[in-house]
């Protein structure tokens, strides 16, 4: 999925799911830029966290442990010049494939979280999804395709009819909620009931939204490369993208 250990480490700088990770991929980076060999103990220091922390960053992404890690930036760095690279990545700055593909990427890394609410929906007695006003149209849809597939997935554009849902609400049951957008009182209140019913909850929501959510057993971020651009279409189409690939790996 990735071309090199450079935007690997771009990745995970980009995804705020977990700044430790991001202050150590920070650290790494600059290590790349400057053309030096990383070592764990001023990593450490820089990251303001454990060795064995830094080890367990390695493992997750792939490597052996820090050593190779280590190793694998001292050799691309040798052998890659990326002040050649720099152009290309103006050049493609304001290419909207390029913006697509990273963002689809922001995506991908959450895999196992991904992979998680997958198997749940594969156990699940009933599939609830309740989503933002912004979000209808491809929850619904969503919805539909999980039908075909043969779950027992329900949605209602009948707001009111989904409190039933919370009074019935079993341990069997999987709820996802998509929230994106404005105007999303109406979804953090029938979270607030949920939560306090059950723990089958997925969460699939922009990076301003996660802090209204404190109880979930993942929470699954939707997001743009390039914060710079925003456009609700696109927002949709990366969506889109996710739902369509938890569909595909049912």
């Amino acid at each position: 999925m990735f071309k090199s250990i450079k935007e690997k480490l771009i990745l995970i700088k980009s995804n705020p799911e977990n700044q430790t990770h991001v202050v150590i991929a920070n650290y790494l980076l600059d290590c790349i830029q400057n053309k030096k060999t990383p070592k764990i103990n001023e990593c450490s220091k820089e990251s303001f966290c454990s060795e064995s922390v830094i080890t367990a960053f390695a493992k997750k992404y792939g490597y052996d442990g820090f050593k190779e890690l280590a190793i694998r930036i001292k050799v691309e760095t040798e052998y890659y010049d990326w002040s050649a690279l720099k152009d290309v990545d103006i050049k493609n700055n304001n290419n909207y494939r390029n913006l697509i593909n990273k963002s689809i990427d922001l995506i991908d890394i959450q895999e196992e979280k991904i992979n998680n609410l997958i198997n749940d929906i594969k156990k699940a007695k009933n599939v609830y999804s309740i989503s933002c006003y912004q979000q209808l149209f491809n929850t619904e849809l969503f919805v539909s395709e999980l039908n075909l597939l043969g779950y027992n997935a329900y949605f209602n554009y009948q707001r009111k009819l989904n409190e039933a849902w919370v009074n019935r609400a079993t341990t069997e049951d999987v709820f996802i909620i998509i929230a994106f957008g404005l105007d999303n009182q109406y979804i953090i209140n029938f979270y607030n009931l949920l939560k306090e019913k059950t723990n089958n909850i997925f969460i699939i929501c922009s990076p301003s939204q996660k802090h209204k959510f404190d109880k979930f057993k993942e929470i699954i971020i939707v997001d743009y490369y390039d914060r710079g651009t925003f456009l609700e279409s696109t927002r949709s189409s990366l969506i889109m993208y996710l739902m369509s690939y938890i569909v595909y790996k049912l």
